[in-house]
Formats: structure tokens, C-alpha cells, sequence
């Protein structure tokens, strides 16, 4: 399979401020004038697994992407986090590098270079630690949004690890790929639809399309946790009787969506159901004591209950 030649590769969409305005009804704005923070370097062990946060840089979320948090209560939250009350609060975008063995493998891959310089850190990353793209065993990809599969391109639309395989919900490959999603959504969609396409068209014969709750290598399962997009999903890290769940997108913000998690982002698909969807997560985590990481999160930490919504408890070092 790493022998064969894929198909040529598109090339990459041209993509904007304005592009990135356009599509901000479905897609999460990653545009940072300046970098405002940087996630804590850390290694998660879960048995026989390290897990490494790699910073791909941040994004400044503004209250109005997340509508009810344009509100005195989300003031509030921001100027609590000694913030500025109209925000924006610099949120993290992660991936995830995994090491078992003498395997190694990425759990989403950042912007790219499509968001220009303040993102798209990952690869620089991944250098730092001696580790280059061709030993990359697979990509287990959350979802396509851009600042999760963008990483996964070189500048001409090639694919930046030669040898991994790509594992990716079968629905979420099907809404991408299908014309009649495209033609419902925005134009200002296309090149989020065209880079996901990209995506599948560089790693051609490399796609693992998996549906529900599936074994990816012994000790790391696809959680589906859909509603941020159809097939977004996490992945869920078991071993020596140690767990930990990285669940993707299921918050862009700890500080709003933690205490309100029905306030929801505007790039949520299907928002009633992303609702459902991070409240049986945190539900979940609140009852089996569940860590958790978070494409979004600065650390990993467990969930507890607090009033009427939920507070995120970082772990220590």
C-alpha cells in the first residue's frame, strides 16, 4: 500500500479573511493577527502510550461566535479569566502525536499552511522532536474542518506523510464528498469543501473509512461524537487500566462552554445534536471519572458538575 503512487493531488484552494468570514456559519474562523497563547508542553501516558500535544497555534474567539455568549453572563466568564469582557479569548488548536512501541501515528494534523503564519505549527512540531512525515504510521482524523486536516498537505497539495494512512468516519468522507452538501452550503464553503477533497485525492488508496465505534490498534477507538459535523468523532485511549478521551471538537471554549453548554458555536452543523452530544460526553466523563484532551483545550483535565452546567479541572503536570 505505502509503495503505490497515489493520483496527482488538486491544488490548494486560495483562502482569505474573507473566505474565512464567509464560511463562518459552518466553519470555525482560524485567523489569529497575533498569536495570543500557546498550549503547555506535556506528555499524556496511558499505559503504554505517550500522547504529546503539538501546538499548531491559536485562534482569538470573539463572544458573537458563540451567540449567547454576546451576552452580560458571557462578559462576565471572559472578564472572570481576566479577560477583555468583548473578548476574544485565545483558544488553542492542537493535534496529537501518539507514540506506542516503535509506532507512531497523529491524531489530527492543524491548518497547513492555509491560514498563514500563526497557525500551521505542527510540522515544526513534529521536527522539534526528531520526528519526521515519512515515519508517520497513520492520521486519525476527528473530522475534515480545515484547522484538523489542513496539516496534512504540503504547500502544492501533495501529502506531507508519504506512508501513513488516513482513518476517517465513513459519514464524515460522504459529506464532503457529496455534491448536493456542497450546493446547499454558502459558496464561500467551496474551498473548505475543495481541501477536504484534496485531502482524500493526495492519500488516495490510504483512506480507512470507519463507521461507529471502532478499533483503529489495540487500545485507541473512534468515538462517533456527531453534530459538529456528521462524522466528527473521538478517539478514546485505553491501557494498563488508564483512559483518556480526545474528543475533537466536542468545545471550542472552555471558559464559555463548560459552565453553558448549551451555548453553542455557530460552526456546529447540526447544532441539537452537537448539544446532545457534549452533554452525554460530559455526562459521561463526570461518571467514569474520564480524562479528557481536546483539539481546543490547553490541557487535558477531568469533568465535574457545577451548578447548572459543568467545570473543566485540569490535571496536574
Amino acid at each position: 500500500m505505502h509503495g503505490s503512487t497515489p493520483p496527482a493531488s488538486p491544488a490548494l484552494p486560495s483562502l482569505t479573511r474573507r473566505t474565512l468570514l464567509g464560511a463562518a456559519p459552518l466553519l470555525p474562523l482560524l485567523w489569529s493577527e497575533t498569536a495570543l497563547a500557546t498550549p503547555a508542553a506535556a506528555i499524556y501516558r496511558v499505559g503504554a502510550f505517550e500522547i504529546e500535544p503539538l501546538d499548531d497555534g491559536v485562534f482569538p474567539l470573539e463572544p458573537s461566535m458563540i451567540p449567547a455568549a454576546d451576552s452580560e453572563a458571557g462578559r462576565a466568564l471572559l472578564t472572570a479569566a481576566g479577560l477583555p469582557p468583548a473578548g476574544p479569548s485565545p483558544e488553542p488548536v492542537n493535534a496529537f502525536l501518539v507514540r506506542r512501541g516503535t509506532r507512531l501515528c497523529l491524531a489530527d494534523a492543524g491548518c497547513g499552511t492555509l491560514f498563514g503564519p500563526d497557525l500551521g505549527r505542527m510540522p515544526a512540531a513534529l521536527a522539534a522532536r526528531g520526528v519526521d512525515p515519512s515515519r508517520i504510521d497513520a492520521v486519525w482524523l476527528t473530522h475534515l474542518h480545515v484547522d484538523h486536516a489542513g496539516g496534512l498537505l504540503l504547500p502544492g497539495g501533495a501529502a506531507r506523510f508519504p506512508n501513513a494512512e488516513i482513518v476517517v468516519q465513513d459519514a464524515e468522507v460522504a459529506y464532503w464528498s457529496d455534491p448536493a452538501s456542497r450546493a446547499r452550503a454558502p459558496a464561500e464553503m467551496g474551498p473548505f469543501f475543495d481541501t477536504a477533497l484534496a485531502v482524500l485525492a493526495a492519500y488516495a488508496g490510504r483512506v480507512r473509512r470507519v463507521a461507529g465505534h471502532a478499533d483503529l490498534m489495540p487500545g485507541v477507538t473512534s468515538v462517533p461524537l456527531p453534530g459538529h459535523t456528521p462524522g466528527h468523532a473521538g478517539l478514546l485511549f485505553e491501557d494498563g487500566g488508564q483512559r483518556l478521551l480526545v474528543w475533537g471538537d466536542v468545545i471550542h471554549s472552555r471558559i464559555l462552554q463548560m459552565p453553558h453548554p448549551d451555548w453553542s458555536v455557530i460552526w456546529d452543523l447540526d447544532r441539537a445534536e452537537a448539544l446532545a452530544t457534549r452533554r452525554r460526553v460530559f455526562d459521561r466523563a463526570v461518571v467514569e471519572g474520564l480524562t479528557v484532551a481536546g483539539m481546543h483545550l490547553t490541557n487535558r483535565g477531568h469533568i465535574e458538575r457545577s451548578g447548572v452546567g459543568y467545570a473543566f479541572i485540569a490535571s496536574p503536570p
